[in-house]
């Protein structure tokens, strides 16, 4: 993981990282929380099959991917996942039913974020027409049972499909 250098508050060069999440000054006790990001998913349904995406960029580009990201300061888990499938598929979703959650990994310019994956679930009853080509090289229709796990990009994709063919709802 890169680490800070200096100390942001008094810029010593005398910073510790505890391995965890704490970088910690000792010359002036400032302290850092690298705390877990929260991001959402959407599980699709279509048809029977799940809504795919194929990465774009990086990090693990051409990988098979769930719609969703990072949830911004001041959006609840639903209200970030449909701000993220309106900018990457053109689609607000009306309702949907929370899976569960995993936890994941995403390194990113050197950084490697913790991050807790709200996973949901929900039937749409048309195809997105027009995805965001930037973060998305393709849209893909898989059945939950016999979608490749070597191909996901993240290991809570895995997890959230699990989670769904547990639940019996797809």
């Amino acid at each position: 993981m890169k680490t800070f250098k200096f100390c942001p508050s008094c810029k010593s060069d005398n910073v510790c990282f505890d391995g965890i999440k704490e970088f910690k000054c000792n010359a002036c006790s400032f302290i850092f929380f690298h705390n877990v990001a929260a991001a959402a998913a959407a599980m699709l349904e279509y048809d029977g099959k799940i809504l795919f995406i194929r990465r774009e960029r990086e990090p693990r580009k051409g990988k098979l991917d769930l719609p969703g990201g990072f949830i911004d300061p001041n959006e609840s888990a639903e209200e970030g996942l449909n701000r993220e499938l309106q900018e990457e598929l053109g689609i607000t979703l009306d309702t949907m039913k929370y899976i569960g959650s995993a936890q994941n990994t995403y390194e990113y310019k050197g950084v490697t974020y913790n991050t807790c994956d709200l996973l949901f679930y929900s039937k749409i009853e048309t195809l997105p027409t027009q995805f965001d080509k930037s973060e998305i090289a393709s849209i893909e229709l898989i059945d939950p049972h016999e979608v490749d796990k070597d191909e996901f990009a993240f290991k809570s994709t895995q997890k959230g499909i699990e989670l769904l063919i547990r639940s019996k709802i797809a």
